[in-house]
């Protein structure tokens, strides 16, 4: 009995001292991120993506006027985009259209206007275009050009439309 006392002391000091009852568990976990195709566009304001203002023109005045989209300091649409992939910008023919031809408004009188893209001489109807952002490359600009052709018999008023831009991925 005496051996047994000793043996179950022996133990419980064994126990309590530290750098006998160590033991050491290693695992590891893994970190990821999931990087998904997006894109955004900057504005000088937070609903609209720019104004194009073609200007104060006379009334009696025969001729093609044209300026482009101006978001703040950036001239067209500044999109950024995920690296590696292609968006599609669209544009709708605005409110004031009248079968699918875009006119500028004031009250009852219109004046008809066409949009292009870059330096194309094709209209930008409803057709999407596509924009590629090839690896490294996260932004671009695509200048939009809006252009009306005065017949010299408008009305004096300010002539407005509203075309929706969309951006799909």
């Amino acid at each position: 009995m005496p051996g047994r006392k000793l043996r179950a002391a022996a133990a419980i000091c064994t126990a309590l001292l530290p750098g006998f009852a160590r033991a050491e568990l290693s695992k590891t976990f893994q970190v990821s991120a999931t990087i998904a195709n997006g894109c955004s566009v900057t504005s000088a304001s937070g609903s609209d993506w720019g104004t194009i203002d073609l200007g104060t023109v006379a009334g009696t005045r025969t001729a093609t006027v044209e300026a482009g989209l101006l978001s703040g300091a950036v001239a067209g649409l500044q999109l950024d985009c995920t690296p590696g992939m292609t968006a599609s910008v669209s544009a709708d023919a605005g409110r004031n259209a009248i079968g699918g031809a875009r006119q500028l408004a004031s009250q009852a009188e219109r004046i008809g206007y066409q949009l292009y893209v870059g330096t194309t001489a094709t209209a930008w109807n409803a057709q999407a275009i596509g924009v590629s952002f090839p690896a490294g490359t996260s932004r671009q600009l695509l200048p939009v050009l809006a252009r009306a052709a005065l017949s010299g018999n408008a009305k004096a008023g300010t002539y407005r439309d509203t075309v929706q831009i969309t951006l799909a991925w």
